[in-house]
């Protein structure tokens, strides 16, 4: 540090605390850095750094998956971590190398800290900066806290504004970005995917643009009610279980027949934006503002066809001036998401607010020196203000009973609901094969009566079976695979990695199944045989089960065993009497198996015996 004296304000005198979480999904507060001490003397200042008392911070819904999950891709929580990256306050302490701000100036704080040296930096793009020091993201503390140190040149002055909104210049800054990136234009029909926060936000700035017709969508009725009580001349569409096609139907049917320029996604569920997708014009552009899983699938045809542009946006850069800009001059209005507010002593019960959509709160206001809000049903974003009498006291730690329970009972927890989950699946495909076997035995002896008159009408039907089986086994497997994965995802953080295993090998099993099944066929129809009913195959499994249990039969197979290995001659007469129909299917067979074709490889092929895959498609 320099010499010269660091300028404070006052003397702070209250205990700096912060909202924690570990990767046992606890949540508590405690103290944190700087020390009150340290914020006294300004030894903890840096060069170019600020100390600034935080007033206001917005709950974010990547705060409460931080909490809940433990991670979010690859950025995982593994100690104990600093929640919150929406925040304004006020300047108490200044370094000396810093000029531009002084100690009373209110600022709103942009939660970046990068190294000024990567392409993306030096370009102006520095929301792609390689060695980015995120708030809030793990490793990096965030600003749930009384007192935090930041760079001056991340500190932006807001004047008169009140603390509310400047921790709103975040989530505005995210939906700036993308305005600013997909180019809506005045009188351009837009479409806006999800009524959540950056959805109500997105919302606003496309109706300052000038966006007409403009439609927002949603899957809950109360956040499209809150929507259009924001913004009254928007048009809301409330999302139903079809398939993306027929929901981009729909929508275009909601803007009276027009469809849309421009579609911000700001859900990242891969169903909604394979809907954006079907529901834009030629040449329109689907933008992606919203987060979502590793991977998804999306209709790339209907992209190639149409000349559709899909692009994505990773948080914001060179926003914050132009927010500042419009809050200040009215052009955006965001004191109507705020709906709830809570001391900073009291976060738990923000966050538990936060993480219930059932609270149901709109503009709830309590009788607080700096009140927090929270937006509308489901919304859940609370304001945390910086106020109560903690003083110079010892920190206390706070942990909600049903938190405190589950960190004890972590591990116990996580096995526990893995063996349910997978004990649930195993009774479910069973008690499926059983219901399935049933049925098939009745309709075989119902078959069986009708003689050899229907035997050629069982054969195709037969044949017919198999594919039908393996089409609804598909999901079944499917269905079970994913309840597993999302009892595991409860279990913390870490695994995220095993659930994405189980998803990528899911489709391969479904697949070669299909391959089987299909493979079945050929052999049946080429040979022009009819497969065995139920009643042969469980004879046969029968009288295998009672040979197995039966020594002497157990002997005499050994015996056999014995003898046909003693014996290359009778394999190789046995092999030389294998039929070509039985080689072919056997080649076919070893070159799925071997090869991993893909499922259009393989279609194709069955195109050309004629086979024409399913009758219908969903597009999800």
């Amino acid at each position: 540090m320099s010499s010269t004296a660091v300028e404070t304000v006052v003397k702070p005198e209250k205990a700096n605390i912060a909202v924690f979480t570990n990767p046992a999904h606890k949540l508590w507060i405690n103290e944190a850095e700087p020390t009150v001490e340290d914020v006294q003397k300004g030894t903890s200042l840096k060069h170019g750094e600020v100390t600034i008392a935080v007033k206001s911070t917005g709950i974010c819904g990547s705060d409460v998956h931080f909490w809940h999950a433990g991670c979010i891709g690859p950025m995982i929580v593994e100690g104990d971590h600093i929640l919150g990256h929406e925040s304004a306050g006020q300047i108490i302490a200044v370094h000396p190398s810093v000029t531009h701000l002084k100690v009373g100036d209110r600022v709103a704080i942009e939660p970046n800290i990068i190294c000024n040296e990567c392409e993306p930096c030096l370009t102006g793009r520095y929301n792609g900066c390689e060695k980015v020091l995120f708030l809030s993201t793990p490793p990096v503390p965030g600003l749930l806290r009384r007192y935090v140190n930041h760079p001056a040149i991340w500190c932006h002055k807001i004047g008169n504004m009140s603390y509310e909104n400047g921790s709103l210049l975040e989530p505005l800054s995210v939906a700036l970005a993308g305005m600013q990136r997909c180019g809506v234009k005045l009188g351009d029909p837009v479409l806006v995917c999800g009524a959540g926060p950056i959805g109500l936000i997105t919302l606003l700035c496309c109706q300052a643009a000038g966006a007409c017709p403009l439609v927002i969508t949603d899957i809950d009725e109360g956040r499209l009610k809150f929507a259009k009580e924001l913004c009254p001349s928007a048009i809301t569409h409330k999302v139903e279980r079809l398939s993306a096609e027929d929901s981009a139907k729909k929508i275009v049917e909601t803007f009276g027949g027009i469809e849309p320029a421009i579609a911000l996604e700001c859900t990242g569920v891969e169903s909604s934006v394979a809907a954006a997708i079907w529901a834009v014009k030629f040449g329109g552009k689907v933008f992606v503002i919203g987060v979502g899983k590793n991977e998804i699938n999306f209709p790339f045809m209907r992209c190639s066809t149409r000349e559709v542009d899909l692009q994505f946006q990773y948080r914001y850069c060179n926003t914050w001036p132009r927010a500042i800009r419009l809050v200040e001059n009215g052009v955006v209005d965001l004191a109507k998401l705020v709906t709830h507010r809570f001391k900073l002593e009291d976060a738990l019960d923000a966050f538990n607010t936060a993480a219930d959509p059932k609270t149901g709160a709109i503009k709830i206001f309590y009788p607080s020196e700096y009140p927090i809000t929270m937006s509308s049903p489901s919304l859940a974003r609370p304001m945390l203000r910086q106020s109560g009498a903690w003083g110079r006291m010892a920190a206390r730690r706070f942990e909600s009973s049903t938190t405190a329970k589950a960190a004890e009972t972590a591990k116990e927890a996580g096995k526990e609901t893995a063996s349910k989950a997978s004990s649930k699946a195993s009774s479910t495909a069973s008690s499926t094969a059983s219901s399935t076997a049933s049925s098939a035995t009745s309709q075989a002896s119902a078959a069986a009566s009708k003689a050899q008159a229907a035997a050629a009408e069982y054969s195709a039907k037969a044949a017919q079976g198999l594919s039908r089986v393996t089409s609804s086994a598909g999901p079944a497997i499917a269905g079970a695979a994913k309840g597993v994965a999302e009892s595991l995802g409860k279990v913390g953080g870490r695994t995220g990695r095993l659930v994405a295993f189980i998803e990528k090998r899911v489709p391969a099993a479904i697949y070669y199944s299909r391959v089987g099944a299909e493979l079945a066929k050929i052999v049946f129809k080429g040979q022009k045989m009819t497969p065995p009913s139920i009643t042969t195959f469980q004879a046969y499994y029968q009288g295998a089960l009672k040979s197995v249990q039966n020594p002497a039969s157990r002997n005499a197979l050994l015996q056999s065993v014995s003898k046909v290995a003693q014996s290359p001659a009778t394999l190789l007469q046995q092999a030389q009497n294998v039929s070509r129909a039985q080689l072919v299917a056997g080649g076919v067979l070893a070159a799925e198996c071997i090869g991993f074709f893909t499922v259009g490889e393989m279609i194709g092929r069955f195109k050309v015996i004629g086979y024409h895959g399913d009758k219908h498609a969903a597009h999800h």
